[in-house]
């Protein structure tokens, strides 16, 4: 049975160009939607960007235009970036709108009708010269912890201690660079600790099926030690004012209207967008999707940094409300560049643009993020290395070569049918491949996902392989076997669809038009006759020159030249008299030395026995490089069937000078532990792409 979804990913901040790090939460959250309405599901997916708050006021102020100019320029410079990486919203609006005032005013009054409302005296930093209460992140100063300077207000991003900002040591506002004075202002708060209001959040927090359990465990933490939160700013401030007379001159803090930006983009898109017959009034979308006890679900993909307004603040909110809170909420880890936090100076701060001036398809980007992606608060790292080895391996040497090798003998033959002919193919496998695909994105595992795309893809080319069928393209049972892996191409395109839409969609035109909907228990095997009516979208290797361009670290933060400075006589006299470091001892070698041995990650696509040589099996295996390499391996006692290392993904020194070996070239070297006759060759995860450095 179909479900009614309203999905949500957090509001990119109109400040600043999207980047690879936000292109995560919005492609994972995309990649379900598509599944989701490839299954028969009414999905709305809605954003916004979020609009208001300090930096915004301050940046449009220095670029010489108003907030609204300044916000709507990256709003539509950021929607449109979104769509060349093939996210699609229902809709992308902004939380500066009359519908999200009108839901900003409407939660306020019933929080404040909850009796959850009070005044605070707060001390707080002023800059006298700007004439402006300090925000956490205008202020900087040196972390009164592990002494760093040039620290924001509150977080030290060195030692990672949060502190209040007048805990820094010599503050400053990073406006001006002036130091600034402590006053006292009057803001609003919310009593999160009242019993009623603990007794909700706690609640969803620990109902099964918002939070995955690791997550839970961390937001339980919060309520260990639950604080208020203060909802108020200072003036000047670009946002909503707040509309009581006991908080006159104070705006409504941005983290209070960003996720109520939800809503009101929801109510806007069925108001104003949505297609003609599809429309609702504000009420009647209230009725259909936020009301307690709809049917309709609720799910908000986030990132971990903003999980404690997301997880504790947001559903108070909606309770007080007297609207529903959300089903699920997925939450993704960081995205780290090369293993290191991105960098502006290290030029691994990669903008969306960046990306797409290197020529990489923004779907590539898609796919390794995807074979990443699971539901847990995991950070994924865009090793570029890695990067490209698995789009080498998975899409290029693998399906997209499969769907050209089917191409030529089913295009030779002007399609094939059902009919006739002993199948050499188990179409178990395909129906086996979709059943744990399905279940895996319903879950948010796309790593299996994929994974269970990828074997398919090594089953039929293994079947094409061994079977050969253009040798024998007339003959019945061959005609058998294309129709099947055709048919099984169709089910990897259906598979491939919430990931790569543009790619899947050109495989299922080439297939003359099939279908990409997933309905429960499809299966492609309709007794339809295939054909191909055009040529399968090819996917060329990734050049490393390629990848190369997506590091571009601006001028200004290019190191200078180091000049070696002259030594002075004392130290010509100290170097003249040091020891030189005593050599290491037998058998142990420095670092330099082990470093030159590369080892990757190989998968064996093929085993079989050296004639006349007990001990040796030859192996073909792919370490991500145009041909699979020949390697000769003293094996054969610990693997008497060969077959067994098929499909197993090995580690490979990679640079090792070629040998004969019984007149075979062997191209490297593999690991095994143990001796023979006893011994296990060394494997890694199905995870792991061919060619990767194993480090």
């Amino acid at each position: 049975m179909s479900e009614r979804i309203l999905v949500t990913s957090a509001l990119p901040y109109a400040n600043g160009s999207i980047h690879l790090g936000h292109l995560v939460e919005y492609i994972q959250t995309d990649v379900y939607v598509r599944f989701r309405r490839a299954c028969g599901d009414d999905v709305t997916y809605v954003c916004a960007a979020d609009s208001h708050g300090t930096p915004i006021e301050v940046n449009a102020a220095k670029a010489g235009v108003t907030p609204k100019a300044f916000v709507e320029k990256y709003r539509a410079e950021q929607h449109a970036d979104f769509a060349r990486f093939g996210v699609e919203f229902s809709t992308y609006y902004t939380t500066d709108s009359e519908e999200n005032r009108r839901w900003a005013y409407r939660v306020y009054d019933a929080l404040k009708a909850k009796g959850l409302i009070y005044k605070k005296s707060v001390e707080q930093l002023y800059c006298e010269t700007d004439r402006r209460f300090l925000p956490d992140r205008f202020v900087k100063g040196t972390c009164p912890v592990c002494k760093t300077p040039d620290q924001y207000g509150d977080v030290c991003e060195s030692c990672g201690t949060t502190y209040d900002p007048r805990d820094l040591k010599a503050p400053y506002c990073a406006i001006c660079g002036n130091p600034p004075i402590v006053r006292t202002s009057d803001h609003a708060y919310v009593n999160l600790r009242k019993p009623e209001v603990f007794a909700v959040i706690d609640g969803w927090v620990n109902a099964e099926g918002h939070l995955v359990p690791s997550v839970r465990e961390q937001v339980k933490g919060w309520l260990a030690d639950l604080q208020d939160w203060c909802i108020t700013r200072d003036e000047p401030y670009f946002g909503f004012p707040v509309n009581d007379p006991e908080f006159a001159g104070k705006y409504l803090y941005v983290w209070v209207d960003a996720p109520i930006g939800y809503l009101s983009s929801a109510e806007h898109y069925f108001k104003d967008e949505a297609p003609a017959g599809q429309r609702l009034a504000p009420a009647e979308f209230e009725k259909r999707y936020l009301a307690v006890g709809t049917p309709s679900r609720m799910e908000h993909f986030i990132g971990k940094d903003i999980l404690r307004f997301h997880a504790v603040f947001w559903p108070a909110m909606l309770w007080a409300t007297g609207l529903k809170r959300p089903d699920r909420m997925p939450v993704h880890g960081h995205l780290t560049v090369n293993g290191e936090k991105m960098s502006k100076s290290r030029g691994t701060f990669i903008t969306g643009k960046t990306y797409l001036d290197s020529g990489l398809d923004p779907e590539l980007l898609r796919y390794f993020y995807a074979s990443n992606l699971s539901p847990g608060i995991f950070d994924i790292d865009l090793s570029l290395e890695e990067f490209r080895n698995r789009v080498n391996a998975d899409l290029q040497k693998r399906i997209a070569n499969l769907a050209s090798r089917l191409h030529a003998p089913v295009a030779k033959l002007g399609g094939v049918s059902a009919s006739g002919g002993t199948p050499r193919f188990d179409r178990a496998q395909v129906a086996a491949a979709l059943t744990a695909s399905r279940a895996a994105y319903r879950d948010l595992e796309y790593r299996a996902a994929l994974r269970a795309v990828n074997d398919l893809a090594d089953v039929a080319n293994k079947a094409l392989q061994d079977n050969k069928p253009w040798e024998t393209p007339d003959a019945p049972a061959t005609q058998a076997l294309l129709y099947d892996l055709t048919k099984a191409l169709h089910a990897i395109a259906v598979m491939l669809g919430p990931v790569m839409p543009r790619f899947a969609a050109g495989l299922a035109e080439a297939l003359g038009g099939v279908p990409l909907a997933w309905p429960e228990g499809f299966t492609p095997f309709d007794g339809a006759p295939v054909r191909f009516a055009a040529k399968p979208p090819a996917i060329l290797p990734v050049d490393p020159k390629q990848v190369e361009k997506l590091i571009v670290a601006p001028a200004e933060a290019k190191e200078p030249p180091r000049v070696a400075k002259a030594a002075s006589p004392a130290e010509t006299a100290t170097r003249s008299t040091a020891k030189a470091a005593p050599p290491p001892p037998p058998g142990v070698i420095l670092y330099d030395d082990f470093a030159k041995v590369e080892l990757r990650v190989g998968l064996v696509k093929a085993a079989e026995k050296v004639e006349k040589a007990d001990k040796l099996l030859k192996l073909s295996v792919d370490v991500g490089e145009p041909e699979a390499r020949t390697i000769v391996a003293g094996i054969a006692q610990a693997y008497p069937d060969p077959q067994a290392l098929v499909g197993r993904r090995i580690i490979v020194v990679a640079n090792l000078a070629p040998r004969p070996l019984r007149g075979i070239t062997s191209h490297g070297m593999l690991l095994a532990a143990g001796e023979a006759p006893n011994l296990s060759v060394v494997t890694v995860g199905d995870s792991i792409a061919p060619g990767t450095r194993v480090k």
